[in-house]
């Protein structure tokens, strides 16, 4: 490989600069014949490809002459096609008469004409790629100091390429309730939510478990345990099969595994971090150890991170993964994109970082929970009950989620003592929005040196 002047290695083309772009001749030619011969590919040919999908320029002048006339009510067959082209100053530019009496010849072309949409379909992605991959590379070259920029460039640049096809896909309401009905089979066998658990039982039978494409939002003030009880959530999820991929912006994975080992093990929290700990507590650290160590969890703890790295990362860990679960420690601590549009106002960045992680759950087909801050109002309010508007900066967090739980929970023994506040040890769990089931209050046991949820009447049963 060539050196430059200054010892570097030059980094050569895999491709000449003078090499044609991936295209179909005969496959371009076969679907303009089909759609002058048949009625049913004329419409599905309009809806499937546009004139971007013909490389050659005749091909897409021909293409662009019949939606003409098809928007016209005319049949395009080769002499109304010759015809209008004619008019047009185009006839000889794609071929002339001749070409369009052969397209219009060639019947072998109804018999193959679907599968060769797809290759020219294929054909555009390829040539697509290649554009984005050029763009891409020239960025890299003259990239700026933030690298990040360049990634979120990037990525949006190859998003762009593949949106065509998640645009394109769309289901029959036939399928759709077969679907459902299915699911209500397995649902009433197992008596079970066909969703990702959250392992405490009242709220999954509100829920019916949490499901793939939701956002679900989980809002308290400082202290109260948000980031506790999603920790619970996900060990819980993880012991019925689910991969999890937990992003604390918050806390290291140390601080998170921490907290996971003291909830498993029953071991105060305090004592696993002062490594405080007595000779009858090493049994039940292994056990403890053992056990979570079996679960998929995999832990980010990368502090500066924005919701295109987040769906970026969360898409490598749950690859190939039968059921997965994103959590998001939390949204106000997400970066804002770093590629040049930033807002004047906190409130429309988080708003949009709320959009996209609702567009990360469609697009990745599992349910994430983003964990939020909850604004001072509630401790104003009397009761201090937390409600959807007390969600901090909240713009379209409450429009883009699907569920919202919010967390209460009395902070002192003295507030504890009051009529309107939840008891010592006790944090009700307000569903305060459930798109798909009823709201509603559980009210859950909580156990602080250990960070421990359980369900009241579950944790007395046993």
């Amino acid at each position: 490989m060539p050196k430059a002047d200054d010892g570097r290695t030059h980094v050569r083309s895999i491709a000449p600069t003078d090499a044609p772009m991936p295209h179909d001749k005969a496959a371009e030619a076969s679907v303009l014949s089909a759609m002058m011969l048949s009625q049913d590919a004329i419409t599905e040919c309009f809806s499937e490809l546009t004139d971007q999908d013909f490389y050659l320029p005749s091909n897409r002048k021909i293409f662009e002459a019949m939606r003409v006339l098809f928007e016209r009510g005319q049949a395009p067959d080769p002499v109304t096609l010759a015809d209008y082209l004619n008019s047009q100053g185009e006839l000889e530019r794609v071929g002339g008469r001749q070409y369009l009496l052969d397209l219009g010849g060639n019947t072998f072309a109804l018999a193959s004409w679907r599968s060769h949409i797809d290759i020219l379909r294929r054909d555009t992605t390829l040539r697509k790629l290649i554009e984005a991959s050029a763009a891409i590379t020239a960025l890299a070259y003259d990239a700026p100091e933030d690298t990040r920029e360049v990634v979120n460039i990037a990525e949006s640049k190859l998003f762009e390429v593949t949106q065509r096809d998640v645009d394109n896909k769309y289901s029959r309401l036939e399928d759709v309730l077969a679907d459902l009905y299915d699911e209500l089979g397995e649902m009433s066998k197992s008596q079970e939510a066909v969703g990702v658990p959250t392992g405490f039982p009242r709220i999954d039978r509100d829920l019916l478990g949490l499901r793939a494409g939701q956002m679900v939002v989980i809002g308290a003030r400082p202290g109260v345990g948000k980031t506790s009880f999603a920790l619970n959530l996900a060990v819980n999820a993880a012991a019925k099969g689910v991969s999890v991929a937990f992003f604390s912006l918050e806390m290291s994975s140390i601080e998170v595994a921490q907290r996971l080992l003291s909830a498993r093990s029953k071991v105060d929290l305090s004592a696993i971090r002062g490594a405080k700990i007595r000779p009858n507590q090493w049994h039940d650290l292994l056990e403890a150890t053992t056990d979570l160590s079996q679960l998929d969890i995999m832990i980010d703890d990368n502090p500066d991170t924005t919701v295109t790295e987040i769906r970026a990362k969360a898409r490598r860990m749950l690859h190939n993964k039968e059921k997965g679960l994103v959590i998001i420690d939390y949204l106000q601590l997400v970066s804002p994109p770093s590629g040049g549009r930033r807002s004047d106002s906190r409130a429309t960045e988080v708003s949009e970082m709320s959009r996209g992680i609702k567009i990360m759950a469609k697009d990745l087909k599992v349910p994430v929970i983003a964990l939020s801050q909850l604004s001072r109002e509630s401790e104003r309010r009397t009761g201090k009950r937390p409600q959807l508007s007390d969600l901090r900066e909240s713009g379209s967090i409450e429009q883009d989620a699907d569920i919202v739980m919010l967390l209460d929970r009395s902070l002192t023994p003295e507030e504890a003592e009051r009529q309107d506040r939840p008891a010592q040890g006790m944090t009700d769990v307000i569903i305060a929005k459930n798109r798909s089931g009823p709201l509603d209050t559980v009210s859950l046991g909580f156990v602080a040196s250990s960070t421990k949820f359980y369900e009241v009447d579950a944790y007395h049963e046993a």
